[in-house]
């Protein structure tokens, strides 16, 4: 995979054959292509007048691919299309993390209640589904906030707070996007400050302000990442977990990403639910720890397994 930058062309040497005008597309699988886009358009590209001279056009918005195809749209009276190319970037590393549409990964808070008056939350995601829960967090006072796909659109929801006697509620619901199931990767910016949001779906930038009449989002222990690992009290049933890819997740100044792939000698990696109860996989003191918790009827049976050590070196 490259992160492309620049793109310049030149006409076939010693020729009356050049390109005038073209489109670009990219790939990371050979299948499915997405054109380049400028200015919310499917870009053309101004290529060549001649045969020698180069022409380059540094990217306003750069994008990661492992193929490219460019279409040429304009060509030489003279001659024929004619085309050479030069592709500038660099190489591109992200840690990828695919979900299966079961397991969550969850960021545990350093406390148990976070109070938080400005958030900013960053992810990259790719899929064909059309339903899925991308994040969740929530709290016992009733504050929570998804980023879920539904019908393809990407849709936020947030709730700050609801007054005590339930005249003046919190919940806010704001969508953006269309066709999100494509199979291309779509980068997402959630920006809050109080109670104003800029929600930014591959850098269109959505302004609102959350309902209600609080600052604060209140959420308890964790956020989850591709579902819902408990049943959600505001938004609880029928959701449907992520399944997809995820890249460069990041909350508030921390890099999710590395954090599932760690160092850190403790913490959760995986959170999923059973028919019958609930899988938990996570490092302890360098070792990895699985919990099967299985309940039935009014029993709860837990089985501890632990193996390795030093797998975060």
């Amino acid at each position: 995979m490259k992160q492309v930058s620049a793109i310049a062309t030149q006409g076939r040497y010693s020729s009356s054959d050049w390109t005038t005008r073209y489109r670009l597309l990219y790939s990371d699988t050979g299948r499915n292509w997405k054109p380049y886009h400028q200015d919310g358009n499917i870009w053309a590209f101004s290529g060549n007048s001649n045969s020698e001279s180069s022409v380059r056009h540094e990217l306003q918005q750069g994008f990661v691919a492992r193929f490219l195809r460019l279409v040429p749209l304009d060509w030489s009276e003279e001659g024929r299309i004619g085309l050479r190319i030069e592709v500038y970037g660099c190489s591109y590393w992200a840690g990828v993390i695919n979900f299966d549409g079961q397991g969550v990964i969850s960021y545990r808070f350093k406390v148990k209640k976070m109070k938080i008056i400005k958030d900013v939350i960053a992810l990259r995601f790719k899929t064909s589904e059309s339903e899925g829960v991308i994040l969740h967090g929530e709290g016992q006072q009733g504050d929570y906030i998804t980023l879920e796909l539904r019908k393809a659109k990407l849709q936020i929801q947030i709730n700050l707070g609801d007054n005590q006697y339930g005249s003046i509620l919190g919940h806010t619901s704001v969508t953006t996007g269309s066709l999100l199931d494509d199979n291309h990767w779509h980068s997402v910016v959630l920006e809050r400050y109080r109670r104003n949001v800029n929600f930014t779906l591959d850098r269109h930038t959505q302004h609102f302000r959350t309902n209600g009449e609080f600052d604060h989002l209140d959420l308890d222990y964790e956020l989850s990442f591709g579902g819902m690992p408990y049943s959600g009290k505001p938004l609880g049933g029928g959701r449907k977990n992520f399944k997809g890819c995820m890249e460069s997740i990041n909350y508030n100044g921390d890099n999710i990403t590395d954090l599932f792939r760690t160092w850190n000698p403790d913490g959760l990696l995986l959170f999923s639910n059973l028919d019958d109860g609930t899988l938990e996989i996570s490092l302890e003191e360098s070792r990895v720890m699985v919990h099967i918790n299985v309940t039935k009827g009014e029993s709860n049976n837990q089985v501890d397994l632990s193996s390795g050590e030093f797998p975060n070196r």
